[in-house]
Formats: structure tokens, sequence, C-alpha cells
């Protein structure tokens, strides 16, 4: 089985790199692209940068090895009081927070991702611009549970493909939290982060430091959380397919 798994930054996906062997390959238009067997999957990760543009750009050719499954995948900040660094949720949808675009995840493997361990929840919302205070995300949580800025793209190319997809991802940062910089001025125009960018934020605004390294430790705690989730739920793909109770009782969690 042919299975692509997307994440926007290559940070939301060492901790995958350090605990399976993947290798580098030759990604023609997409981002980084890498390969590895897992179970009886065949696994591309590309990485598709961050937001819309940088996914939509990476998402043209990264389908040119006619996956079965795509999951949407990275790290995601919560919405909800209930979801704290480090857990792991599945998507039953994805919408855009102008709700201008909703697109539902594939219910069978929605109810596989409950089987490996990740809270299932209704939506994710997806922006144009990084969240970045408590304020928003609680006026967001009134529409979604968790925010990105890649799912529902990731999901509509899908889609237009035919292939079955979901979105799983790791909370990085909780809804009460205040991101320490502002992360929209970070990105290069590839969707990647500028190290020069950051580092001018903290020489103009040094007492961000600490949040920022709380910020990098949650980040990679969450990260590993997922790439053990990952594991855990490719494995399942060498079940057959689910009866239906077993399937209902799973959605219901």
């Amino acid at each position: 089985m042919k299975v692509l798994i997307t994440f926007a930054l290559a940070n939301e996906f060492a901790p995958w790199r350090k605990l399976r062997r993947f290798e580098r390959v030759a990604a023609g238009s997409s981002g980084p692209a890498y390969a590895a067997v897992i179970g009886e999957c065949e696994v591309r990760v590309v990485l598709t940068g961050a937001g819309r543009f940088a996914a939509q750009r990476s998402l043209s050719h990264a389908f040119d090895g006619a996956p079965e499954l795509c999951i949407a995948s990275g790290l995601c900040g919560g919405l909800k009081p209930a979801y704290a660094p480090g857990d792991v949720l599945a998507a039953r949808a994805a919408a855009d927070v102008a709700g201008a675009r909703l697109i539902q995840c594939d219910g069978e493997l929605v109810a596989r991702a409950a089987g490996a361990g990740a809270t299932i929840v209704d939506k994710f919302l997806v922006s144009d611009r990084v969240i970045s205070t408590a304020a928003q995300k609680r006026q967001l949580g009134a529409a979604g549970d968790a925010v990105d800025m890649e799912s529902v793209f990731v999901l509509a190319a899908a889609w237009q493909r035919g292939v079955r997809a979901i979105a799983v991802r790791a909370v990085s940062d909780s809804s009460d939290s205040d991101l320490p910089l502002d992360f929209n001025r970070v990105f290069s125009d590839r969707g990647e982060v500028s190290v020069p960018r950051v580092v001018g934020q903290l020489v103009r605004s040094p007492g961000r430091l600490p949040g920022l390294l709380k910020l990098a430790n949650e980040s990679e705690r969450a990260a590993s959380a997922l790439a053990h989730f990952l594991e855990a739920y490719l494995q399942q793909m060498e079940a057959g397919p689910w009866d239906e109770l077993a399937r209902a009782e799973a959605l219901a969690v």
C-alpha cells in the first residue's frame, strides 16, 4: 500500500526520522521528499512548507507516485482547553477559517486513528496566518478544535485525485498560550523558517527567548508523540477492513 504523508516543516518530521530510517528521494517539483517501508506500507513523506501557497506548490507533484492513502500531518495550535501540548488529534473534517471550504476525512481512516491512540475531534481550522494569541484562539474555538495552515489544501488535493485522506496533528501550543514571536514574519517565500528573521526578533526583544525555548520543547515533544502515533497507525494498515460495529464504536470515541 502506497501512503503519502505531508508535513509543513522539517522540525515536525525530525523525531520520526530519528525513530525510523528514511531515505531522501528525488522530489521533482514538490518539497523535500523521503521514503521508507513500514509494515506493508510504502511511505513517502513530503515537506510542503508552511501556508497555503507553499503547500499548493508542493502538492502539484506530491501525488505523482499514485498513493492510495494520504495523511496531512504535522503540528497544530489547540483551540479548546481540553487539548494539551503533545496530544495527537485526528479530525473528522477540515475547513478554512472563513467557512468557505469544508472537506471530510475518510471515515475508516478516522476510526483507525482512534484505534491507534489519537483523540478524535470534529474539525481542524486552516488559517492563512499563524494564530498567535490566546484571544484569537478563544474566538476560533467556537468553530473548531485546532488550527493549522495546510490541512484543508492537502485534503482537497487528495480528494481531487480520488485518494482517501485524513488530517492528523499533534498540539504544539495550548489554547491559553500566546506565541513568543510574530511567526507571520519568520517564514520565507518557500514557507520555511528563516533563522535570521527569528534572530532579528530576538535581538529586538530578548525577553522573548524563554518563551521561544518553551515552545521549542513543547513542539519537539508533540512531534515525537506524532511520530510514535504514525508508527502505530501505519502498522494497523496491515489489518483487513473493520466490521461496521468496530468502526462505529471507534468513531464514537
